[in-house]
């Protein structure tokens, strides 16, 4: 998914395999996309935030991220554990 075409507020679909999650797009620059997740993964009333490259790609975001990774102890490429990495996709069809 390309992210140029995304705002500050929008839902959007994320995969990683066969797994499925919503979240919210709360910053958008040049190189990046930060995603708030709907469900919290991590301690309670702090949010759950991925970073996703221009092409929707997770990449490092070991600096925002609290919830599980890939191999469950690197923090910084977010996904889930025999599916992969979080990717970005308008496939879905979520409901707000």
């Amino acid at each position: 998914m390309d992210t140029k075409t995304l705002k500050v507020g929008q839902v959007v679909n994320m995969v990683a395999g066969m797994c499925a999650e919503v979240g919210k797009v709360i910053e958008v620059t040049p190189s990046n996309v930060i995603v708030q997740l709907t469900r919290i993964y991590g301690p309670a009333n702090e949010p759950t935030l991925i970073r996703f490259d221009a092409n929707g790609k997770v990449c490092d975001s070991s600096d925002i991220y609290n919830g599980p990774t890939l191999d469950g102890t690197d923090s910084s490429l977010p996904g889930v554990r025999d599916h992969g990495p979080w990717e970005l996709t308008d496939i879905l069809s979520f409901s707000e």
